[in-house]
């Protein structure tokens, strides 16, 4: 049972016939975020159903977006990756009511592939769909249901400050998590907090995966490292590492280096581009609006020599993201710098070099130090290398899908 990229949105959809001899499991992933939006939300939510695709698993991803794109160039022109006969696109165009399209599309698949006994693995970040699966979960025996959870609700003590939607979020986690099949967790310590009080729901540590970019690495890695070029990637504000950026370009000006920032939006970049002008840093420092992932992609593996991931030294950085920006750098055979936090080092293990999260100093000497050897910079580009195919998305997508079968 095949079925391609579809060309344009839910009302292409139709579920396909069934050959009850040989069906299989159907994956779906359901996903708010919008297609070709910058930033990583739909793109880390293509790929996880891409993985389950490469798997040879038919995967279905719904998501926000207009209808009647093409699909097929989207995924290679914007995403750099290539259709794959098993991965289902949907786009739901958002509705001004509040309401969301994408959650009812999705669940109109999941039933109909249920009413012709089919087994249904579905798998969403989404707080907000948990409860209409649960009830579909009830109804249907071969419904499978997990959540991959980007934060911790079920308490808001660590929270700095405490808002309304932070209490309904923690109401909703409790009200739905003990209904599903499990959590499908970014880091130990995300997935400690959640079994004090679910103990008996099943859960699975797995970082999010590294995607092998489609195109070849362009030149040897010494062509790279003479380039003295390294990188930022993601939103431009404090607790990302912003003021540690600042400061080591202020370190790095006279030791022929630059500093490339990719993340923001148009009024940030000419904000901070100003900013940098001001303090003398023109020539060392260099702001970039979010760019598509094939341009990102063939940006790392063409124009930069390090990785940067500077994460603040905050409770939610600390234990509960898993830094994207270390897995694209690692993909593309960077070495990385980053901070000395447990988030950082599950994900970069040996393979990277830790600093104290607000030492400027030693951030600029440890980059300096990578770029001024030769073999060390080779080892370190070797071993990203390698630590990106143990944590790929093909992985990881087995790794969940032994998990689901216990």
């Amino acid at each position: 049972m095949m079925s391609g990229p579809l060309q344009g949105g839910t009302s292409s959809w139709h579920p396909p016939p069934i050959n009850r001899q040989d069906y299989r499991l159907r994956a779906v992933w359901i996903n708010k975020g919008t297609w070709k939006k910058p930033g990583p939300i739909a793109y880390m939510g293509l790929l996880n159903a891409l993985s389950f695709a490469w798997n040879g698993i038919n995967t279905d991803f719904f998501v926000n977006g207009p209808e009647g794109t093409d699909l097929n160039a989207d995924l290679t022109q914007f995403y750099g990756l290539e259709p794959h006969p098993q991965l289902a696109i949907h786009l739901s165009p958002k509705s001004k009511s509040g309401q969301r399209p994408v959650y009812q599309a999705g669940l109109k698949a999941i039933k109909s592939y249920c009413e012709q006994d089919e087994p249904v693995l579905v798998m969403t970040r989404e707080v907000g769909i948990l409860a209409e699966l649960i009830r579909l979960k009830r109804r249907y025996p071969q419904l499978t249901v997990l959540h991959e959870v980007h934060d911790y609700y079920g308490s808001v003590k660590h929270l700095p400050s405490r808002g309304l939607s932070d209490y309904r979020r923690m109401i909703a986690e409790r009200l739905s998590f003990g209904g599903l099949d499990g959590l499908i967790c970014l880091t130990e310590y995300q997935r400690a907090l959640y079994q004090q009080w679910l103990p008996e729901l099943p859960m699975t540590v797995q970082p999010l995966g590294s995607a092998k970019p489609d195109h070849k690495l362009n030149g040897s890695s010494e062509q790279r490292r003479q380039q003295r070029r390294i990188a930022y990637i993601g939103h431009l504000i404090s607790f990302k590492g912003l003021a540690l950026i600042l400061e080591l370009a202020q370190q790095l000006r006279d030791q022929d280096i630059e500093i490339v920032c990719y993340g923001g939006h148009q009024g940030q970049v000419d904000e901070l581009t100003a900013k940098a002008n001001s303090e003398g840093l023109a020539s060392v420092l260099k702001f970039v609006t979010f760019l598509s992932p094939r341009e990102l992609n063939e940006v790392l593996a063409t124009q930069i020599s390090i990785g940067l991931v500077p994460l603040q030294n905050t409770y939610y950085s600390r234990y509960l993201t898993c830094p994207v920006k270390a897995l694209d750098f690692m993909a593309n055979g960077l070495p990385v710098v980053g901070s000395d936090l447990p988030s950082v080092k599950d994900v970069l293990d040996n393979s990277g070099v830790i600093i104290a999260s607000d030492d400027a100093t030693a951030y600029a000497k440890a980059v300096t130090a990578i770029l001024d050897d030769e073999q060390r910079y080779q080892r370190l580009s070797q071993q990203s290398l390698d630590r990106a195919e143990m944590l790929s998305w093909k992985n990881r997508a087995k790794a969940i899908l032994d998990f689901s079968k216990r």
